[in-house]
């Protein structure tokens, strides 16, 4: 993909930092290197980031800080009991409104705001790429695509209608509705991204999609030479063995419960486990049994946990999912940092089998794993028996993998 003008259609965008976003960073970047000329298209408020590509911001500026300082304001009181309450059952009512009304998801305002807006976007562009979650920023590609010709690519998170659980809105009332448009999405788009094989079959069989459309495109991450050096410099022989996870769990499709009655109460004193999560995830901890020792951190900015994963971690944790249709991209930066990691196998065919022979960086782990295994493990660790193969990764899951697998 060469000397095109592309639109990137994303509500979530910088400065706002998620997996999706973090993702079209890295492509982006590629995408311009190769020559393109880039346009996002977003709902989140641009400022203060450093960019060499045009973004129209079409939201509401006053509604986006309204809610950051509601955030943040929540945040602030973790020691303030009267205001936590406060602030839970204002998330609470939030979240039960858009479940139960929100079409397609949280972000419906975004798609009447680019819809009222549409003419003042310009109709020139070769190709439009939309990005999820959430949804509605396919939605917003179609209203766009009616008046632009281009081609339209789909990168696409999460599954929409075959959600297994926690979907996206009310399928009471929104089932059918949701089939017919994701149905005809896929049939106007002429690229659909899906992040594994697994989840492709599953879409093309329900939906009949045309197998030329689908590309797989793996989580990304940047492998760097300061992290690898500074991973390959670390101590691992240090006490005590910190075993770190980093992110938040979420009912029916990730949490922790199993792998801490299954592993961790076969762990010795000497292994700590240090949970960097939000506070809504710390209730999976509740009735647990008895186990090694652990911190519970909160969640740090993307940037500083990059630095304490490198510099204070042993073993970098994941947790799979309870579906083989959702990928933890967790998983593929852990990977990219040159660390040991430990991923926690929820199912049979989870999808990170599929790479666990690529890098001798990657443990994968289940209910069966007997001590004996763990210890061994251990040990190879504290040796160092393990390195990251660079060409591997990038082979699967950097940037320029995936934009030369659409050109």
């Amino acid at each position: 993909m060469k000397n095109k003008r592309i639109l990137i259609v994303t509500h979530q965008f910088l400065p706002f930092v998620s997996p999706r976003t973090t993702r079209w960073n890295y492509l982006i970047d590629e995408l311009i290197k190769k020559g393109n000329e880039v346009t996002v298209l977003s709902g989140t408020n641009p400022e203060n980031i450093e960019k060499n590509y045009d973004v129209l911001y079409y939201g509401n500026k006053q509604f986006s800080s309204n809610i950051g300082k509601i955030r943040q304001d929540s945040k602030n009181s973790a020691n303030n009991i009267f205001k936590k309450t406060i602030y839970s059952i204002l998330k609470k009512i939030y979240r039960f409104l858009f479940k139960t009304f929100f079409w397609p998801d949280y972000a419906m305002f975004w798609a009447i705001t680019i819809f009222r807006n549409r003419k003042r976007i310009k109709n020139n562009y070769d190709i439009i790429i939309s990005v999820s979650l959430p949804f509605t920023s396919h939605l917003c590609a179609y209203i766009l695509k009616k008046r632009i010709q281009a081609d339209w690519y789909m990168d696409i998170g999460d599954p929409f209608t075959l959600k297994i659980n926690s979907p996206e809105n009310n399928k009471i009332i929104y089932s059918l509705l949701n089939k017919i448009y994701e149905r005809k999405f896929y049939k106007i788009a002429s690229k659909i991204i899906y992040t594994h094989k697994e989840v492709a079959e599953l879409h093309q069989n329900k939906f009949n999609i045309d197998k030329s459309k689908i590309v797989i495109g793996h989580p990304i991450a940047l492998v760097r030479e300061e992290n690898l050096k500074n991973s390959g410099d670390f101590n691992y022989k240090i006490f005590p063995i910190k075993i770190a996870y980093f992110g938040a769990f979420t009912k029916s499709v990730r949490e922790p419960i199993n792998y801490i009655n299954n592993i961790v109460y076969l762990l010795n004193e000497d292994i700590e486990h240090r949970w960097y999560i939000n506070d809504e995830s710390k209730k999976y901890f509740a009735s647990t049994n008895k186990t090694s020792p652990q911190k519970f951190i909160d969640i740090v900015p993307r940037d500083e946990a990059l630095k304490i994963m490198v510099n204070e971690i042993h073993i970098l944790l994941s947790i799979g999912n309870l579906n083989q249709y959702q990928m933890p991209s967790k998983v593929i930066e852990y990977l990219s940092l040159g660390k040991p990691v430990l991923h926690y196998a929820e199912i049979e065919n989870d999808p990170i089998y599929n790479f666990e022979k690529l890098f001798d960086n990657l443990k994968i782990i289940n209910s069966k794993t007997n001590k004996k295994e763990i210890e061994i493990y251990i040990e190879n660790i504290k040796e160092k028996k393990f390195e990251l193969d660079v060409e591997a990764f990038n082979n699967n899951f950097s940037a320029s993998k995936l934009i030369n697998d659409l050109s």
